[in-house]
């Protein structure tokens, strides 16, 4: 049983991460003929291409990625209190509140990894790539206003740093008010 549970939460937690890329893209205008860029819309564009026929877009947002995004999420807390050892319903009302604290939970955590990929890349490949294009596009809106507070020290750059230790920061808050939720998620 605790393989399936790894493997189900594993799964539903790669969907919020792709779903949460594909918009943070679109909000962060990067460059889509990059293949990871291609990539994340190719593999989300057979459930959200239908779904846009149903869902329209308002204005400029996104709302059929928004709406399966959600939806996701409510299948992940679903799926987590059934298979985990909380004696709780298999359906409650709060589960849809749930599901704002696990996008945002996948958020914090993909933020993370994006952040942690860029640090390591930028020591190997110095932004020769593209996927070093692409997280540079996605992470600097964040680290930029760090960075003029706290300018680059000689040859290191402590934005980073500082940026990861606001996540823990947030993480920890996270912890305090939704509880154990947060740590299952």
């Amino acid at each position: 049983m605790t393989s399936l549970y790894f493997l189900g939460k594993t799964i539903l937690t790669l969907c919020l991460y792709v779903l949460i890329l594909r918009l943070w893209m679109q909000t962060a205008r990067v460059n889509f003929y990059n293949p990871f860029t291609q990539f994340i819309v190719k593999i989300t564009q057979p459930v959200i291409g239908p779904l846009r026929k149903v869902i329209p877009s308002i204005k400029r947002m996104d709302t059929a990625t928004w709406v399966l995004l959600y939806f996701v999420a409510v299948m992940k807390i679903v799926f987590i209190y059934y298979y985990s050892m909380i004696n709780q319903p298999i359906w409650s009302n709060e589960y849809l509140l749930y599901a704002i604290a696990a996008i945002a939970h996948a958020f914090g955590y993909l933020l993370f990894w994006l952040l942690l990929f860029r640090a390591i890349s930028s020591w190997v490949s110095r932004g020769q790539s593209g996927a070093d294009e692409l997280l540079a596009q996605l992470t600097e809106p964040l680290i930029s206003p760090i960075r003029r507070i706290v300018p680059p020290i000689g040859m290191i750059d402590i934005s980073f740093m500082i940026f990861v230790f606001i996540l823990m920061f947030l993480n920890m808050f996270a912890i305090d008010i939704v509880g154990y939720l947060w740590l299952i998620l």
